[in-house]
């Protein structure tokens, strides 16, 4: 009897390998299926709790054992040939048995184990690659339908499959066993019953060995249905992340699967404090069971399933210790097998005790970090956190944001459960505009929620800043005026006009690639004639590029094709048409056809009618109607030669119909075999020699901003026929910019501040958020400026745009940044420094609104190219016939269609110029008499908020410089001219805060004054104009019935500065910074030159 418990409490570990390797050799002859997961053990903790207490979750060096693909059943480890011919020459099965029970709880580790080599929060020992018995490549075959024949094979798919997000909690119902409630992913198989084993377990012999009713087939089948769900679970119970990610990665499986308990691979995840698994679970979309979202609900299931795990060991080794004591001749074939159950239900033993000492440790997380608010929009915020800083032993798997109208947060507006922990991220929805929002979030595992933490700001206010005048967005409602003016020009076209499609074919301008419809007369027609040798006049040339391989022909030439041997005076205007009608190639042959069908020789029809001409040569040509992108600019020479290139990227070289006449080619070998004229380049050579550029600009021209909030500088270049402007060549969709935040929205408190430094006045100090705007734009200015080369002296004149902020789309929104208005545009002949930069680059106008509404609004440009460029074709038909009527009949009815097409050109102006927010701009930053903006002198130092009454202006002797740049001044120098002082280079300060006070009729309160931002260069005269300016647009503002005072005005006014009773009269041409020692008790005033003092009527008036 000794020998006989002694054999019955051998270690489990002693015998995994072994049963595996008999499971192997049973299904040798069978299809190969996923092997069983031979990386980690189960965790060992004694029966006796009460001797030995559960280990924390976070212990590291817990021993393990071997365990099968099954969950919670070890596998034996694997037996060596010496070990293997000891155990079967080392006695009978009684005393096998009796060892096995005298060594039960023993923690002896497998020998040659290597340490763990992944760092996971529990311990797992690893095993050589030898020692697995089969690899990984091995078992990962495709998955059978579940309702499907043997030979159904579903493949394996790539990407990772996540479940449907589970909007709504657990709902207090009875029934807790409905497990079916969890989201399954939405391109998982249908759901695999999730099971111990492949047969049904139990602790009767009969039931094991007597399988499931349907025969081996149906056994066979349920078995390899079962083997991807099984192998996920088996790699987050044993923590093998590497083998979990590469499941979850090829194979199209539901992560929110539950097992025969009604665990989710999550749920064992977080019970066992694996948080890099958890981690990797929330990433593909898992989810806990909602059963146990309540704690006592899952403490409550553990201590059930730790019971039955219990009473079934101790009921298997008493089956197995009578088994062996009535048997006289040794273990039988049933004994083995209950031995092998007995094992399962040991790993199952241990490993829920360890579930279960992970959920009595964990605590509920504590509050989330950096929690912020900001408005979003007129109706909604969006709050942003980071994770708790100690998740107290178990993985964060949700969030609760809340909020509420009331300090107190009772009762609530709203809450909001977050399922996708990896972006801690909420926009809330619905809200009221202009009321207070008070937001709290908090973190949930599985102990429930923790504490809450309220954002800073506490509270936001739901705005945006087009509520301060009540603007709409420029894309409001812009789409269906479209669809509605297309819809009555394909209502009223002429019966012998083409037949418009209702909408276009393709999706975007830069995506599906149509081929051209083939039939057998393409097989007769001789191969396209590209030219060779240019001559004067106009070509459309084609640049298909793969990676580094250009589209050319058998001569190492572009495909060009020849558009017309002459062109017009309105070449421009045509090449601006040609770009509207790149934005839907599907209509080529349709506008072609209208212009053919025209028996009139108008010189614009003509060149049009070849432009079309010579584009559907290309379609036909290469095999594909989406020729691509038109370069912003032709190329020409001095021979009068013209070359329009179209641009496109060809993913698939197949897609492109590669004749005799056609093939790829490197663009590095082609420049090199072609030699190129450097001293009188032809438009050919030098199309050649900037494929890189053309390539680069199709490339970047694409490209998004990605969400935030940017400044911008806006200048332009004027030419003879077009206004050009700047920007980036690595980015010509947008202008040059600064990054200043994630969000995009301004709010209407923001707004009203930046147009109070515009007035030069503030009724009340400034908010923190307020604050910290001006801030953002003072930054992000100065960061922008010297990119651009601008010197801090220039500087101080530009001015922010206060017009508008331009919403490219939802996600990206800029303030603009310009010059003074004489420098916005620049003319003919005018050097820039900068406008000769190689990082950027002059595009027309009418370019680059084409090339960004289709980065950012291609959707309506798309619709809006296509409707003007038929527009244009009915208005030159109509303009033809016109000229054709005869009879009085004819002409009136030729004079009514004329007149239909431009009312209908002249909505669609209307809608086009809505979404012009450049020419809006360009207007108001040019206006000289209006002159727009703020400053950046007055956006660096702000006015401060009015005094209360004008006593205060004379009692109050305060430095007009600021602290930083205040300097001491001795007595003696007090009464004596300004202009004695000596000059210090010591001294002299190159940037300095003035604060200038009005003496003259401004229309505004006594005591106001303006604080000015000014360099060591800075004259008195600019400022006066500064001053005087700033006030007219105070005065215009509130409404005063006060007199503005005209530019031509200004050289009437004066800078004078009071010291001690004494007036001193600055020279327009004095710069105040310049001097040494200034006064420290004085004002500076402006008034007119023929004016007495109005403040203090002593002391003489000195001019300097």
């Amino acid at each position: 009897m000794p020998d006989l418990l002694s054999c019955m409490g051998r270690d489990s570990n002693d015998f995994s390998a072994g049963t595996h390797a008999m499971s192997f050799r049973r299904k040798k002859n069978k299809r190969p299926v996923p092997p069983t997961i031979t990386i980690g053990a189960a965790w060992r903790l004694e029966d006796d709790e009460t001797r030995n207490p559960p280990p924390s979750p976070s212990i590291e060096d817990t021993p393990f054992a071997r365990a099968t693909s099954q969950p919670y059943y070890a596998v034996p480890p694997k037996f060596n040939d010496d070990e293997k011919s000891s155990r079967s020459n080392g006695g009978s099965g009684l005393v096998k048995l009796a060892r096995r029970l005298s060594q039960k709880g023993d923690r002896r580790e497998n020998k040659g184990d290597k340490p763990p080599c992944r760092q996971r929060s529990i311990s797992v020992d690893s095993k050589s690659e030898e020692d697995d018995p089969i690899s990984l490549d091995h078992w990962l075959w495709p998955i059978l339908m579940p309702e499907g024949d043997d030979d159904t094979v579903i493949k394996p798919v790539g990407d990772v499959r996540k479940a449907h997000s589970m909007e709504n909690l657990l709902q207090q119902t009875s029934d807790y066993s409905k497990a079916s409630s969890i989201p399954p992913s939405p391109t998982a198989p249908q759901k695999l019953h999730r099971s111990w084993s492949a047969k049904k377990r139990s602790g009767s012999n009969t039931e094991v060995d007597g399988g499931v009713g349907g025969g081996k087939d149906r056994t066979k089948r349920y078995s390899k249905q079962m083997t991807d769900s099984q192998a996920l679970f088996d790699a987050v119970e044993h923590q093998d992340l590497d083998t979990a990610r590469l499941i979850l990665e090829t194979n199209g499986l539901d992560v929110n699967q539950v097992n025969e308990d009604e665990f989710t691979a999550l749920d064992i995840a977080v019970m066992t404090n694996n948080m890099p698994m958890a981690r990797l679970l929330l990433t593909c979309g898992a989810r806990e069971n909602p059963r146990f979202l309540m704690k006592d609900a899952r403490a409550s299931k553990l201590n059930t399933l730790i019971n039955e795990a219990e009473i079934q060991v101790q009921e298997m080794t008493s089956r197995i210790v009578n088994t062996g004591l009535n048997s006289a001749t040794g273990p039988t074939g049933s004994s083995k097998d209950l031995e092998k159950h007995l094992r399962d239900w040991e790993w199952r033993f241990r490993l829920l005790k360890r579930m279960k000492a992970g959920f009595e440790h964990a605590r509920v997380p504590d509050h989330p970090a950096c929690v912020m608010l900001s408005t979003a929009s007129s109706t909604s915020l969006q709050v942003r956190f980071e994770e708790p800083l100690n998740a107290n032993g178990a993985a964060v798997t949700r969030y609760k944001i809340e909020w509420s109208c009331s300090e107190d947060l009772c009762p609530l507006a709203g809450e909001h459960i977050l399922y996708d922990v990896r972006y801690p991220s909420y926009r809330i929805h619905g809200l009221r505009q202009g009321v207070k929002y008070y937001v709290r979030v908090s973190a949930f595992n599985m102990k429930g929620f923790g504490p809450s933490q309220t954002p800073t700001p506490p509270f936001a206010i739901p705005s945006s800043w087009r509520d301060m005048h009540g603007n709409k967005s420029r894309f409001s409602g812009r789409l269906n005026m479209i669809d509605d003016l297309f819809q009555q020009v394909r209502d009223t076209r002429p019966t012998d006009s083409g037949e418009i499609k209702r909408s276009s074919p393709r999706a975007s301008p830069n995506q599906v690639r149509r081929t051209v419809k083939k039939s057998l007369k393409n097989f007769f027609q001789s191969a396209p004639k590209f030219q060779k040798h240019l001559k004067r006049g106009v070509y459309l040339a084609s640049v298909m590029y793969n990676d580094d391989k250009v589209l050319v022909t058998n001569e190492d030439q572009l495909p060009i094709v020849e558009v017309d041997e002459t062109f017009s005076s309105s070449i421009h205007q045509d090449f601006l048409w040609f770009l509207k009608v790149a934005g839907t190639w599907e209509d080529v042959d349709l506008l072609r056809s209208d212009l053919e069908r025209t028996s009139g020789s108008s010189p614009a029809i003509l060149f049009r009618a070849r432009l079309l001409q010579a584009a559907s040569l290309l379609q036909s040509a290469l095999g594909t109607q989406d020729l691509g992108q038109v370069f912003y600019e032709p190329m020409r020479d001095k021979h009068g030669i013209i070359i329009i290139t179209i641009i496109n990227q060809i993913r698939d070289q197949r897609v492109i119909q590669t004749t005799s006449s056609l093939k790829w080619t490197n663009i590095n070998r082609i420049q090199k075999r072609k030699s190129i004229n450097m001293d009188n380049p032809s438009a050919a050579e030098m199309l050649l020699a900037s494929l890189h550029e053309k390539i680069l600009y199709h490339q970047v021209s694409g490209i998004k901003l990605t969400k935030g909030l940017y400044i911008g500088f806006l200048k332009l270049r004027s030419s003879v026929d077009t206004i050009r402007v700047q920007v980036p060549e690595k980015l010509p969709s947008v202008l040059p910019h600064i990054k200043l935040r994630d969000n995009p929205n301004v709010s209407q408190e923001e707004w009203e501040w930046l147009h109070t430094l515009d007035n030069c006045q503030s009724k009340r100090n400034p908010t923190k958020i307020q604050e910290e705007f001006q801030h953002l734009l003072a930054a992000g200015t100065r960061k922008l400026l010297v990119k651009m080369g601008v010197t801090e002296e220039e500087s101080l004149t530009y001015r922010l745009c206060d017009l508008e902020v331009i919403e490219m789309n939802e996600q990206v929104s800029v303030v603009l940044l310009f010059p003074p208005s004489g420098s916005v545009c620049l003319g003919p002949g005018t050097s820039d420094e900068w406008m000769v930069s190689k990082d950027y680059i002059s595009i027309p106008v009418p370019v680059f609104e084409m090339v960004h509404m289709t980065t950012y609004q291609a959707e309506f440009i798309r619709r809006f190219t296509r409707l003007s460029s038929i527009l244009e074709i009915d208005s030159l038909i109509a303009q033809q016939t016109l000229r054709e009527a005869f009879s009085s009949n004819e002409v009136n009815d030729a004079k009514q269609r004329q007149q239909q097409v431009l009312d209908y050109q002249q909505e669609l102006e209307t809608t086009w110029k809505g979404m012009r927010w450049i020419m809006d701009v360009l207007q108001y930053a040019r206006d000289k008499q209006l002159r727009g903006g703020v400053p950046l002198s007055v956006l660096y130092a702000p006015p401060p908020s009015p005094v209360d009454s004008p006593m205060d202006v004379i009692n109050d002797m305060e430095t007009i410089f600021d602290d930083r740049c205040s300097l001491q001044i001795p007595d003696n120098a007090q009464t004596q001219p300004i202009q004695s002082l000596n000059l210090s280079k010591d001294s002299k300060p190159s940037t300095g805060i003035l604060r200038v006070f009005p003496d003259y009729n401004s229309g505004l309160a006594k005591g106001t004054s303006i604080k000015l931002h000014v360099t060591s260069k800075t004259t008195c005269r600019e400022i006066v104009n500064l001053v005087i300016q700033q006030l007219n647009k105070a005065v215009e503002s509130h409404g005063l019935d006060s007199p503005l005072y005209l530019e031509d005005q200004w050289s009437e006014f004066c800078l004078v500065a009071i010291i001690s009773n004494k007036e001193y009269q600055l020279r327009d041409d004095h710069c105040p910074l310049q001097l040494q020692n200034p006064w420290t008790k004085g004002h500076l005033y402006v008034r007119t030159k023929d004016n007495g003092s109005n403040l203090l009527s002593t002391g003489p008036s000195t001019a300097v």
